[in-house]
């Protein structure tokens, strides 16, 4: 199948900035209009960010939105809609995705799945391989045979005997008594001859018997995964049937679907095996960046544009529920995708988020680590908006900083407010301040913004 074409990048414009790297490179560079097909009321309501109480107090809300976000995706091809009944199910479920419980909440998972799966390519066949053709008596000799080898005491050579005439339950009742390497032996040889290549079937039979990654191995002359094609199933039957070493090939498979299927049936994967959120490097090529940053948003391709608000909500979703159980959670590749989401608030109008974004991003900084080039002269951007305040009215089109100053170009200016902060952001201001001025005194930066 064709991959869901992704949506085209906005025209390039002078001064303007045409993906999130260049942006947090340039200070200069405006942004895009990326809330101009946006509903305003998600913008004012969305209760982000999310940290652990906010996440919790929300439930409601963040249920109904994730509901809508994968009604809205009805019928979309490469694992959109899938994502975010992913996301779904995480708020739903307290932030587990088990299909091996037999319960409810793993009924709705594999339910999921199961509608995100295409029709197998060519008809329903079955799982089944043909057997050879084999006369009745060929069937009785090859018996006789393997009874005779038992009979001298030569079971492995029988156990081999077995699986070369394809008596298949001779040769697995067999190699249970003769040792675990024989068992997985077994079970691999049965797994390739008679089950399909890459139906679920054949791919949990492997895993039983240890295959592990490598039940992602092309087959010869091939390029891509026999589990690509059917990967919604192949997920579902590894979730319902827990292996060892099933998450690894749970991750390699988003791998292996990212080039036929996108992006999002490749986030699907790294969502459901728990993968981290870490900060890109600068130093590695787009196609060895972190396998994921931001959910619905290929950041290895080359010409990936800026990521859509929804996929920067949705990343921020993930990152708090997988936080909620597991406090070491690395979510720190998000920090660029806040920052760009603060930035469009501010030019939105929705000063008293972008200042709650701001306390956020300089909590993450204080952390210390890697961030990316540009990163804190972005932040300072902000601060110093948040800070001028009445520097234009609301409204698009109207005016905004001089360039220089941070301009924006996102739909409206900043909201008028002549002490710097509306009434609902004064209660923000202090610990910016102080966030502020202990961030930025060793680099120099200007303090005033918000302690005024």
């Amino acid at each position: 199948p064709a991959a869901a074409a992704p949506a085209p990048p906005l025209p390039a414009e002078e001064g303007v900035a045409s993906d999130l790297e260049s942006w947090l490179a340039d200070s200069e560079l405006r942004l895009p209009p990326l809330a101009a097909a946006e509903d305003a009321s998600l913008l004012a309501e969305y209760p982000g960010p999310l940290d652990e109480a906010t996440y919790t107090a929300s439930r409601g809300w963040l249920l109904d939105y994730t509901a809508a976000r994968a009604g809205e995706l009805e019928g979309a091809d490469g694992g959109a809609r899938l994502l975010w009944r992913l996301l779904h199910l995480l708020v739903k479920h307290d932030g587990v995705l088990d299909g091996s419980g037999g319960d409810a909440a793993a009924s709705e998972l594999l339910s999921a799945l199961a509608e995100a799966s295409p029709p197998p390519a060519g008809g329903a066949s079955g799982p089944h391989a043909p057997p050879p053709a084999q006369t009745e008596a060929a069937r009785a000799g090859a018996a006789c045979e393997l009874e005779a080898l038992l009979l001298a005491g030569r079971r492995e050579e029988a156990c081999e005997h077995a699986m070369g005439c394809g008596l298949w339950a001779d040769a697995l009742l067999l190699s249970s008594h003769i040792d675990a390497a024989m068992w997985k032996t077994v079970m691999a040889r049965y797994a390739a001859e008679v089950s399909v290549a890459g139906s679920p079937l054949a791919t949990l039979y492997s895993l039983f018997a240890g295959s592990g990654p490598g039940v992602l191995a092309p087959p010869s002359g091939a390029t891509e995964s026999p589990l690509a094609a059917r990967w919604a199933e192949n997920l579902a039957m590894m979730l319902a049937n827990p292996t060892t070493d099933d998450t690894e090939v749970i991750t390699q498979l988003g791998d292996s679907v990212r080039a036929s299927w996108g992006a999002c049936a490749a986030h699907c994967c790294y969502l459901l095996a728990e993968t981290p959120l870490p900060l890109p490097d600068g130093a590695l090529p787009h196609a060895e960046q972190p396998r994921l940053q931001l959910l619905g948003h290929d950041e290895r391709q080359a010409a990936r544009g800026f990521p859509s608000l929804h996929s920067i909500r949705g990343t921020e979703l993930y990152a708090a529920s997988r936080a909620s159980l597991d406090p070491d959670f690395d979510d720190a590749g998000i920090a660029p995708g806040l920052l760009l989401y603060a930035h469009v608030l501010l030019g939105a109008g929705e000063a008293d988020a972008a200042a709650r974004y701001a306390a956020e991003l300089e909590r993450r900084r204080a952390l210390g680590g890697p961030l990316p080039d540009g990163f804190d002269a972005r932040l300072r951007q902000l601060h110093e908006q948040l800070g001028a305040g009445g520097g234009a009215t609301e409204g698009a089109g109207e005016s905004y900083p001089a360039a220089g100053e941070g301009q924006l170009a996102d739909g409206g200016g900043y909201p008028a407010a002549a002490d710097g902060y509306s009434e609902g952001s004064a209660a923000l201001a202090e610990p910016l301040a102080h966030a502020a001025q202990e961030g930025y005194a060793q680099e120099g930066y200007a303090q005033e913004g918000y302690a005024q």
